[in-house]
């Protein structure tokens, strides 16, 4: 039994009019697919909801007390230490925060630089490298 009904098959025992019982054996062709699809639709809600657990709980596959439990021992918006790499002499002039992204302003003698840094994450997105122009305010 391939667990299909062919057309062979149903040529001999001719075509089901309605109210009309089943034979036995297409009774056991269809019990046999029902239970098929029934296995395959469990199977298929009990992936669903593994997913759903699974991305309610947060893990990444961190491992045992990896970033989990870390981040349960943290408030919301926490992302640890983050460094940014100041070059040797440049101060700290300034730091703004809006929308989401934070804006390091740093300078030295000769160069300024506005370093542009997720709040989330604390990750540098990118610098903003200020140079002067020559001559501008001879025009």
């Amino acid at each position: 039994m391939s667990g299909t009904i062919s057309p062979e098959d149903d040529a001999h025992e001719g075509p089901v009019t309605k109210g009309e019982p089943l034979s036995e054996e297409r009774l056991r062709r269809l019990k046999f697919l029902m239970a098929i699809m029934s296995g395959f639709l469990v199977l298929t809600f009990m992936l669903v909801v593994a997913a759903f657990v699974w991305r309610i709980s947060g893990s990444g596959g961190s491992g045992a007390g990896g970033e989990g439990a870390a981040r349960a021992a943290h408030p919301a918006g926490w992302f640890g230490a983050s460094r940014v790499a100041v070059a040797p002499g440049e101060k700290l002039r300034s730091v703004t925060m809006e929308g989401g992204r934070i804006a390091i302003a740093v300078g030295s003698d000769n160069a300024e630089a506005v370093i542009i840094v997720d709040a989330k994450t604390g990750e540098e997105l990118g610098r903003i490298l200020l140079t002067p122009l020559s001559g501008f305010a001879a025009r």
